[in-house]
């Protein structure tokens, strides 16, 4: 099952861990306008990605990310 950034759960978690998105963006290597974006709900984020995210805010994969289900579980 794929998985997409919620950003919701990202800004409160952020807010909770006392970090800015330009914080959260150094420690994700990431640029803050990515960040922003991301936070917006702009673009889609990749793997790799997500996974930086969750990293550098010290929590679980599932936290910042919400499941999509694939075209052949919604068909069924």
């Amino acid at each position: 099952m794929a998985r997409v950034i919620n950003p919701a759960a990202l800004r409160e978690i952020c807010d909770l861990v006392g970090l800015s998105q330009r914080q959260l963006g150094r420690r994700a290597g990431l640029h803050p306008n990515s960040i922003s974006n991301i936070m917006a709900g702009k673009h889609g984020v990749d793997p790799d990605t997500q996974r930086k995210l969750a990293d550098a805010l010290g929590v679980k994969l599932a936290a910042i990310t919400s499941p999509v289900p694939e075209r052949e579980e919604v068909a069924s």
